[in-house]
């Protein structure tokens, strides 16, 4: 499941994802997104995972081109997870990336959704 949370006027996009993401819940996100980049340059976001079961092997590639063509896009990005492997692969990833990311534990998700606006 993948939850959205926008606010338009602060350019910025909550994601929870907690089991599978599906098509639905993926195309949704990226409309989201695109929303929001037709009024920001950039946008800020926190990504909570609670649990991730996979997506559904169809949007791998279609993730990937989409990531790809939106490197630019995003100021902040908090990663919120207690899940063990995903905050040292977000903070790898983003040595690549011109994203200011940090991650946090769920417990500090109120400081992450302060961080991320540009608190």
């Amino acid at each position: 499941m993948l939850d959205i949370k926008t606010d338009a006027d602060a350019g910025y996009i909550e994601l929870t994802v907690d089991g599978m993401v599906d098509r639905a819940g993926y195309e949704a996100a990226v409309q989201a997104i695109e929303t929001l980049l037709k009024t920001h340059k950039k946008i800020n976001a926190v990504e909570i995972v609670r649990s991730f079961g996979g997506m559904e092997p169809s949007l791998w590639w279609r993730d990937l081109n989409y990531s790809f063509s939106r490197l630019d896009a995003f100021g902040r990005c908090a990663v919120v997870t207690d899940n063990g492997w995903i905050g040292p692969m977000a903070r790898f990833f983003a040595a690549f990336l011109s994203v200011e990311l940090r991650t946090f534990d769920i417990k500090d998700l109120e400081a992450a959704r302060v961080w991320a606006k540009g608190g």
